[in-house]
């Protein structure tokens, strides 16, 4: 039956005037209850057709209702703009740049998910990796480098490239050298971080001091990047709290720099944080995202070696 008959019938209903109209609860796959009741009393062939009607209008409406919630929890919330990374912040954009935030390029979302800390998964913010619109063609132009795919990729002559690539990016290893060579290609790269819950600046800034000291590399090159922690620490030139849902945008520019800047989303404002000169500092934090043993968000390193795979 077609949804204006639907309407048509919960407009008879309207007409007649029944008293104590109620949907009741309904299960899920459960479509064929009766979701609909009233003390009204209407005879005959007309109060039939009036109740078919309703039923199936209330029917309809809740399903309309149920759908409607089912797809808020869907990954996307808007195929073309939007990807819906978690339910209790809002969606993510799957395109950024100027002159909503104050970065170097447009951007496009290469992968998201969420960082959760301790063992019961306690989820601190959703996050999305993006690369620079015009760089990532730099992503097939490196793994397809024949020094990659000898030494690294292709590794399994009964596999296609594409295939062995997806090993790779699975292995912390090799999928650690992988995204160091698309790091040290000059790609331009951004992470959008957005608390699930209220926070502040100092414990951000530790988390990151923290994720840079835990790159595989860090214990050799400790002198260098001591250097570029202080400048790291220095960045966060705002003090105080960091509400649910706004947003800490960090950007890797071509030299290998890093930029900070913060989104209030309550008044709509967006401010300048600072800048970290040396190069390892951001190297090592995006390489954390992306690859390694212990990656910051594991459903984020999947979802952006995804998206490579897919780009190969």
């Amino acid at each position: 039956m077609s949804f204006a008959v639907l309407l048509k019938g919960a407009n008879v209903l309207r007409k007649a005037r029944l008293r104590n109209y109620t949907i009741r609860r309904f299960n899920k796959g459960s479509w064929n209850r009766t979701l609909v009741h009233s003390s009204a009393k209407i005879n005959g062939p007309t109060g039939k057709a009036i109740t078919s009607l309703a039923t199936l209008a209330a029917t309809w409406v809740t399903y309309v209702c149920f759908r409607t919630l089912e797809n808020d929890a869907n990954l996307l919330d808007d195929q073309d703009t939007t990807v819906n990374v978690d339910n209790s912040v809002s969606p993510f954009p799957t395109k950024l740049g100027p002159p909503e935030y104050p970065v170097s390029a447009k951007y496009v979302l290469l992968g998201y998910g969420a960082r959760s800390v301790t063992f019961v998964s306690f989820r601190v913010y959703a996050l999305g990796v993006y690369i620079a619109e015009q760089d990532r063609h730099l992503i097939p132009n490196v793994l397809n480098s024949k020094f990659l795919s000898t030494a690294f990729i292709d590794t399994d002559p009964s596999k296609s490239h594409q295939e062995n690539v997806k090993e790779a990016m699975s292995d912390p290893k090799k999928s650690s050298i992988l995204i160091d060579n698309l790091l040290d290609s000059g790609a331009r790269m951004l992470v959008k971080i957005t608390p699930v819950r209220n926070t502040d600046f100092n414990h951000l800034r530790d988390g990151f001091v923290k994720s840079v000291l835990n790159h595989p590399e860090a214990k050799n090159n400790q002198e260098v990047l001591s250097a570029g922690l202080e400048e790291l620490r220095k960045a966060f030139t705002l003090k105080g709290k960091v509400a649910k849902n706004d947003d800490l945008i960090v950007e890797l520019q071509a030299n290998g720099g890093l930029q900070l800047s913060y989104y209030d989303r309550k008044r709509g404002h967006v401010t300048l944080l600072g800048r970290v000169n040396q190069q390892l500092v951001g190297k090592y934090l995006f390489s954390q995202y992306m690859s390694g043993p212990k990656p910051l968000s594991p459903s984020a390193k999947d979802s952006v070696a995804s998206h490579i795979v897919a780009l190969v």
